[in-house]
């Protein structure tokens, strides 16, 4: 097995560490505006496909599977030149630029949403394959254990927030500013990423709050405990956040990232609003009024229960087992 990423790639330590081999091509970022660095990055994917023809030559795969993402264009390319048959995954409820260009390409497209939600042609539409996300089997436990160091108050309901590795700036100035009202019902378990850690710690040092618990970032294991013991989760839309919160089964309000490729976030937050299986609030239209009010509606009428059982059926268990026997065919 051979992992192939950018040469900025941040996955580099974690695939050596799990004993595969990694080799890196330049690739250039697609962008969807104007930007000098549009032009250097047509070179830069050009000289990614002849590194990536020189790499497939040499190590002749059987198969070629790629996850999206714009270093998957050159080595799509390069698989498709030398006849290496190709399946494709896409996480997001609308197919990735990257992911588009390799569509005629591919034989197998795996997607995480029903194969409906995708407005394709019908010769294209034939490839996908509802497989969902693979995600860490702890999240479809029924129960799991407090791994965080931290024990937390059973007596009130607990508010989860995730805002993403970096944070999400407009989500952590909100629950700052709703927070006192907040914690007279619930305690609330906040991740606010590494922009807003600091001066927010600093805050609640001063305030002296009780029943609040920030930290800057948490393992997937831990998030998973905290997910299992949530009321309510307030998060982005990123796909695997999303699939994650469907194999645990809460009611969530999505905060989608404007501005997301492709509004891909948007998408899949509009796409589980439709369904009745999420709360959508755009961030323009976030405030602490409007938080609070859906907050207390969630939890305090039949709609918590309505957005569990919808969400719960969009989970699809076994996507890593489906996707392998897809690879493998």
């Amino acid at each position: 097995m051979l992992f192939v990423g950018s040469l900025r790639s941040a996955d580099r330590a974690e695939v050596v560490a799990a004993g595969f081999k990694f080799v890196s091509i330049p690739a250039g970022k697609l962008r969807r505006y104007w930007d000098w660095q549009n032009l250097a990055d047509v070179f830069r994917t050009l000289a990614g496909f002849f590194v990536a023809l020189g790499i497939m030559l040499r190590f002749w795969p059987d198969r070629v599977f790629i996850k999206g993402g714009y270093v998957g264009v050159p080595v799509g390319l390069a698989a498709k030149l030398l006849g290496r048959p190709m399946v494709v995954h896409e996480s997001d409820s609308h197919i990735g630029l990257a992911n588009r260009l390799l569509l005629p390409l591919a034989k197998t497209v795996c997607v995480a949403f029903p194969v409906d939600s995708y407005r394709l042609s019908r010769l294209y539409s034939q490839r996908l394959i509802h497989t969902g996300i693979p995600l860490n089997e702890l999240f479809y436990a029924s129960e799991i254990p407090n791994n965080t160091g931290v024990v937390f108050p059973q007596h009130q309901p607990l508010l989860l927030i995730l805002g993403g590795s970096q944070g999400a700036h407009t989500i952590n100035q909100t629950i700052k500013t709703v927070l006192p009202q907040l914690l007279r019902d619930y305690v609330v378990v906040h991740l606010s990423g590494s922009h807003d850690f600091s001066g927010l710690k600093e805050w609640a040092m001063n305030e002296r709050f009780r029943n609040y618990f920030l930290f800057e970032s948490l393992s997937n294991e831990q998030v998973a405990y905290l997910m299992k013991k949530s009321a309510l989760i307030i998060s982005r839309s990123g796909a695997t956040t999303i699939a994650e919160i469907a194999a645990i089964g809460k009611p969530v309000i999505l905060v989608p990232l404007p501005g997301s490729a492709s509004e891909h976030q948007l998408r899949n937050a509009e796409y589980l609003a439709g369904k009745g299986a999420a709360v959508m609030i755009e961030q323009d239209n976030l405030s602490p009024e409007i938080l609070q009010e859906l907050i207390f509606k969630i939890l305090n009428s039949d709609l918590g229960a309505r957005l569990v059982f919808n969400i719960k059926s969009m989970t699809q268990k076994g996507a890593d087992d489906k996707i392998a026997d897809l690879i493998l065919q």
